[in-house]
């Protein structure tokens, strides 16, 4: 029975993914932000030229937040078109994934852009990338209100039963 699918597994499998795109920049962040905080970080690039690193980085990775979000807004609507709960859920594991790929390519660009310059608001842009990972973490709750699920197919996902 490969195709049996309950909730409580559909939800594990987005929040699996969403953790090791989160998870791997993070290390690589800590591993830089700990050889900062000891002096062990070598500025590659001279602080005279930080700031104009800094707003091209800022730039892409904010048309790259803003380009994900309607990516995501479009998704949900043909979601929405779909009768089937599972067809919406695939749909919706498809652009949760994507969503949360494009915060980690941006976090990882952050934390180039640290390890580069050595510059202490490439730290904090990275902070605001942990809080958007955190808003958008896959939970059922997230999931019924994107999905727009109604009675019985909420409880599936909210109880994790059986997906038909």
């Amino acid at each position: 029975m490969k195709d049996q699918l309950d909730g409580k597994t559909y939800l594990q499998k987005l929040q699996t993914f969403a953790y090791l795109s989160l998870g791997i920049p993070l290390l690589f962040f800590i591993y830089i932000y700990l050889e900062s905080s000891v002096d062990q970080l070598v500025e590659i690039i001279p602080s005279s030229y930080h700031v104009s690193l800094l707003v091209p980085f800022v730039v892409l990775v904010l048309l790259l937040l803003y380009w994900n979000q309607k990516k995501y807004k479009s998704s949900m609507l043909l979601t929405l078109q779909k009768p089937e709960l599972r067809e919406k859920l695939r749909l919706y594991q498809q652009a949760s994934n994507m969503r949360f790929f494009i915060y980690g390519i941006c976090s990882l660009k952050i934390s180039i852009g640290f390890y580069l310059t050595d510059f202490e608001p490439f730290a904090a842009l990275f902070g605001i990338m942990l809080v958007l990972f955190s808003i958008h973490n896959p939970n059922t709750r997230r999931i019924v209100r994107d999905l727009k699920l109604k009675d019985k197919y909420r409880e599936i996902i909210l109880n994790g039963l059986e997906i038909p």
